[in-house]
């Protein structure tokens, strides 16, 4: 296409815009922009050349001359009459000139703040961070989630070791749970006193209760022996060992109420064959046992005259006695064949 003038220093495709007369009515002042049927976007009005019955038009990005380019519209500052005709060129658009080549941008080539995160693809940026080069104020509101914490750290969350926020104090009563937070009064009694056996199964409870395995019952040696049920060795205990009052010798004897007492001594057994002991209430002495009450010192055997229990004759044996005689109720004399009671 020809032109007046020097040739435009940004060569381009120059496209006759279609043309739109046809819609001019005198009101409207706003009209698409086309070329062969496609609409194009100038980026400046100066890249459209306007024409209104053979005027060239003033392009004017202000709107207050001739016309603007808004988006794909053409924007005159009057409206075209009805009856007027319109032609134009659009000249110096965009050129394609394809994908550079590797390495062929550098950083002066770029501008000053062009490059914004939208131009910037998922995982792109990687880099070396400073140290320090990350404040709590650059972290955005629970944005580190649990896996991207050390494992240590989650441990040591969950068990709360450091016990964060806390005095050292209170970390040892939170371990020591002193103040049995959470539980009543009588709970925390119970957990002192280990009422409940916690953690343990109920028959183990009842076996620390009966101490069945003697728990803490270590092996003994010596007089006391054993690691389970204990036992004292032959021998062990003596004298010495015993807490009874008094004076302990090869003569005495231990009471009932702990305390040593003397024997009193029994008289000479030499000579007294057949005796037996007796005492006067003071001194014991061997005596004569007498087996004859019929002798020639005694003339009368005396009996009882009234039998109160009940009685049985020896077999093969005689008894007398002096009547007459009487039988309690209820009470028997037996007498068996062979024997005989007589009662004189």
């Amino acid at each position: 296409m020809a032109y007046i003038g020097n040739s435009p220093a940004n060569t381009g495709n120059y496209q006759l815009v279609d043309d739109i007369s046809s819609s001019f009515n005198g009101t409207l002042t706003s009209f698409g922009l086309a070329a062969g049927g496609i609409a194009i976007t100038p980026a400046k009005s100066g890249q459209i050349l306007a024409n209104i019955n053979g005027v060239m038009q003033e392009p004017d990005d202000g709107g207050t001359n001739g016309f603007k380019v808004v988006s794909s519209n053409i924007v005159f500052s009057s409206a075209p009459a009805s009856s007027d005709t319109f032609w134009a060129v659009y000249q110096g658009q965009n050129v394609d000139i394809g994908i550079p080549s590797d390495d062929v941008v550098d950083t002066i080539h770029i501008k000053d703040n062009a490059i914004t995160a939208d131009k910037i693809a998922a995982g792109a940026v990687v880099a070396d961070i400073a140290t320090g080069g990350i404040t709590t104020a650059k972290i955005a509101d629970d944005a580190v989630t649990e896996d991207k914490l050390a494992n240590a750290i989650n441990s040591a969350i969950a068990a709360n070791t450091a016990k964060t926020g806390i005095t050292s104090s209170q970390a040892s009563a939170i371990t020591a749970n002193t103040a049995k937070t959470g539980i009543t009064s009588s709970q925390a009694s119970a957990i002192t006193a280990n009422t409940a056996k916690t953690g343990i199964t109920s028959g183990q409870a009842s076996a620390i209760t009966a101490n069945t395995a003697k728990v803490t019952n270590a092996t003994h040696t010596g007089d006391v022996t054993g690691a389970t049920a204990l036992t004292i060795a032959a021998g062990a205990v003596d004298l010495a060992m015993l807490s009874a009052t008094g004076t302990p010798g090869s003569g005495n004897f231990l009471r009932g109420d702990n305390a040593w007492e003397a024997v009193d001594g029994l008289p000479s057994q030499t000579g007294n064959a057949g005796k037996f002991l007796t005492t006067d209430a003071s001194d014991a002495s061997w005596a004569v046992l007498d087996t004859d009450a019929n002798s020639t010192t005694k003339g009368l055997y005396e009996m009882a005259n009234v039998i109160s229990a009940n009685y049985v004759i020896g077999n093969n044996n005689n008894a007398i006695s002096a009547g007459p005689i009487t039988i309690n109720s209820s009470i028997s004399v037996t007498i068996p064949s062979g024997s005989t009671w007589v009662i004189a």
